[in-house]
């Protein structure tokens, strides 16, 4: 042996079994931080591909520059593109018509349709004034092909073009729609009609695509100091820059501060998870580690010898954890591209991620470098004595016997052993409270994401017709007629009126908005109260309730006067058809006993599994030029499976941590009562049976459990509150309460993981003889 690190191989070999549970910690940990990095990865990427085709391929975009500031930024090194659009109709208010279709007018340029948005998808852009491009809807709805001639009216006269070719700019909000028609056409050719019809003060935006999302950040600020340019008239692409971590959003910056949280949890828990499994193998190895101090080895040495020995661990343990986060990383990406799909339809599955191999071999290096610091100091305060007077343990000072207070002996014993060892103790109970934090975190996030998602409310409508600029045009009795097509499952119809006058001696406000549910609509909106009485806005009796905004004064008891009546908030709820700031919600009833017999605004249906296109094409018949026909049937699987990935994947997350908590509590009750089998098999000896030895153990379980327990709630609360309020009440308006159920949940499991604790090693004493467990080593 040339030095004392060449026991290092040795002791692997002679104790590959006890050290198979410090391995299986290195092993998950690294697996979990592989998983976690490689799924942000792949997320990342999906999401950066989504916004680019949702919102394009743009970082910044500035607000009635000049030409000539626009030229000097577009000769920028780290831009790559630029491009001008201005938009005119786009609520399609005004009269003007392609065919019988309402026309959107946007004035652009090649450069921000094909390399900004992306959105030509057939023939090209056009060349002159006298060519448009006509969104893609037209050329299915409208029955035109590129080179055909098409009639714009105007209130001040008719212009014909050229249809040069087909494509848009935002895909999404005209999809589907056979109501609106965009026209592309070029920045001449939009001026001239804007000024034809007398129309002021059209915004032109400028867009540029910068080389990298960092870029943009940089560059950002100077373009605003050196054309100084005010906070108002430049804007980032929030969802681009956001997937990149550069955005200036205050919601993006606080869910950077909330992933970096979870981050140091995710840390902290790999740390204790190994540092514990550590500590225990390094009690059971008192008498080695006072051998090696007998022949010469100093506190320095043996401390080398603790962090080598973890390294020498990583050497299967980390690629081990790599490649089990790659399979399980590759698995979950697959299901939620073939199981789920929507809006992961495009998730790469067998994509290696380098940033997720990367951090789980360097946070699993650092994680064990620091979880060994500790047990290597420890390993290193065991004097020579141990080793010649046989111990198998560090000697804790008792300073009196174990209290009997109002627990019997074994019990008694059980909380003493707990508490004897102030590190062990603090280790325990930090990796059931840490567990417990996370649980509360993650159960955030969750509620956020039901927050961002509404159209996972049982009302959410497959299809809708609705007023042009939410104007009440729709009879009520559509509502019968559309209920009789085979494949309609429910009908009901809602009317919206805005800026009526109101006046409040609580809140200060002039005008409120208006919108009548019927009762299935009271009946789902059940779901979403979040205070007060929802069964009092039933019939007509004065009672409205109201959405909980963060822009919305106005809360359960306040009352408003509308039309010389009065009426009260009698509840608010957090999210309704109408997500208006100052809005009030009512029976059909008391919306007509207050404002008078109206017909409909909206008309929502909900269609079938049955449901076939002949369906949809029915129901769309009924909507007329001055209505609006939407199909929400893509949008809404695409949104309920993002709602249902996002679970998977938190829900997945806190199953792994909650196994995580298991095997280390598992494995440190074990490792306890390995390192007291002498203890035990005394007490046998003079009369102790196995069920008072099962109390004892369950005792020393039960003390981590409790201990754990009060101080993760303790810490886990107030954080959840914090992270509830930064996600959710600042954004939402919706107050945070304790979540009962989950800490209910979390009870059951922290008593559920005392039990399975206790059962293997009290199992296995009771099956050695007596005479055995006092001769163990």
């Amino acid at each position: 042996m040339k030095s004392y690190l060449s026991l290092i191989s040795l002791s692997a070999k002679v104790r590959r079994k006890q050290n198979r549970m410090t391995l299986l910690c290195i092993i998950i940990s690294v697996f979990l931080v592989t998983v976690v990095f490689s799924m942000a990865d792949m997320m990342v990427r999906t999401e950066t591909s989504r916004m680019l085709n949702k919102h394009g391929n743009w970082h910044i975009q500035l607000e009635n520059i000049s030409d000539e500031i626009a030229s000097e930024i577009g000769q920028r090194s780290d831009v790559t593109a630029t491009g001008w659009s201005s938009v005119f109709n786009i609520n399609a208010e005004q009269p003007y018509f392609i065919g019988k279709k309402r026309a959107v007018l946007c004035g652009t340029d090649d450069s921000y349709i094909e390399q900004i948005s992306n959105g030509l998808k057939e023939g090209k852009f056009p060349e002159n004034e006298y060519e448009v491009m006509l969104g893609t809807n037209a050329r299915d709805y409208l029955n035109l092909k590129i080179g055909d001639s098409v009639m714009l009216r105007t209130p001040a006269g008719d212009s014909e073009y050229t249809i040069s070719g087909f494509g848009e700019d935002d895909p999404e909000y005209y999809q589907g729609q056979s109501y609106l028609v965009g026209v592309y056409m070029t920045r001449e050719a939009f001026h001239h009609i804007v000024e034809q019809n007398g129309i002021d003060s059209i915004p032109s935006n400028f867009y540029v695509q910068f080389q990298s999302a960092k870029e943009a950040a940089k560059a950002r600020t100077e373009i605003e100091q050196q054309y100084h340019l005010s906070d108002d008239t430049i804007s980032e692409n929030t969802g681009l820059m956001g997937m990149s971590g550069a955005s200036r959003n205050e919601s993006m910056k606080n869910m950077y501060s909330i992933a970096a949280v979870l981050f140091v949890l995710v840390l902290l828990a790999g740390v204790l998870m190994i540092s514990g499994s550590m500590n225990s193998n390094i009690s059971q190895r008192i008498k080695f580690f006072g051998m090696m101090r007998c022949i010469g080895a100093s506190r320095q040495q043996i401390m080398r010898f603790v962090r080598l020995e973890a390294l020498n661990w990583c050497k299967l343990g980390i690629p081990a954890g790599v490649l089990l986060g790659i399979v399980t990383s590759s698995g979950l990406c697959a299901i939620l591209r073939y199981g789920i799909g929507g809006e992961f339809s495009t998730m790469p599955v067998f994509a290696v991620s380098i940033a997720g191999i990367t951090s789980g071999i360097l946070v699993g290096l650092v994680t064990v470098l620091l979880a060994a610091q500790s047990p290597a100091r420890g390993a290193a305060k065991v004097s020579p004595a141990a080793a010649v007077l046989g111990g198998t343990q560090k000697q804790i000072s008792v300073h009196h016997a174990a209290k009997k207070s109002l627990l019997k002996i074994e019990s008694s014993l059980g909380v003493h052993h707990a508490m004897s060892s102030r590190k062990n103790w603090l280790l325990m109970t930090g990796s059931f409270a840490l567990s417990i934090i996370m649980f509360l975190c993650f159960s955030v996030g969750m509620d956020f994401a039901r927050a961002l998602l509404p159209s996972l409310r049982s009302w959410q409508p497959d299809c809708t017709i609705n007023g042009y600029a939410n104007a009440c045009t729709i009879e009520k009795s559509l509502v019968n007629e559309i209920g009789k097509i085979p494949g309609v499952s429910k009908v009901y119809g809602n009317t919206y009126l805005g800026d009526i006058p109101a006046s409040s001696s609580q809140v200060p406000l002039d005008r409120v908005n208006m919108v009548s549910y019927d009762s299935y609509m009271l009946d789902c909106a059940a779901e979403d109260v979040v205070q007060g009485n929802i069964s009092e806005i039933y019939g007509d009796n004065g009672k409205v309730m109201t959405i909980c905004n963060k822009n919305n004064p106005l809360h359960v008891g306040d009352t408003i006067q509308i039309a010389g009546t009065e009426v009260e908030v009698a509840c608010e709820i957090s999210d309704g058809l109408f997500s208006d700031d100052m809005i009030l919600i009512c029976s059909e009833e008391t919306f007509e006993h207050l404002l008078g017999e109206q017909k409909y605004t909206m008309l929502n249906v909900k269609l079938t599994n049955g449901a076939t296109e002949e369906t949809i094409k029915q129901i769309s018949t009924f909507a007329d030029n001055e209505e609006i026909f939407t199909d929400n049937r893509k949008s809404n699987q695409e949104t309920t499976a993002t709602y249902w990935a996002t679970r998977i994947i938190g829900y997945g997350f806190m199953t792994i941590i909650a196994m995580i908590t298991v095997f280390y509590i598992i494995n440190s009750i074990s490792m306890s009562v390995s390192a007291r089998i002498r203890q035990y098999g005394v007490m046998r000896a003079v009369g102790m049976d196995d069920h008072q030895l099962t109390k004892m153990i369950s005792a020393e379980a039960f003390t981590y459990a409790i201990s754990g327990l009060i101080v993760g709630c303790a810490a886990g609360l107030p954080l959840s509150r914090l992270m509830y309020d930064v996600l959710i009440t600042r954004h939402f308006g919706i107050a945070w309460h304790i979540p009962g159920t989950l800490i209910v949940v979390i009870i059951l499991f922290v008593i559920a993981s005392a039990f399975i604790a206790v059962y293997a090693p009290t199992k296995n004493i009771r099956n050695m003889a007596i005479t055995e467990t006092i001769n163990e080593l």
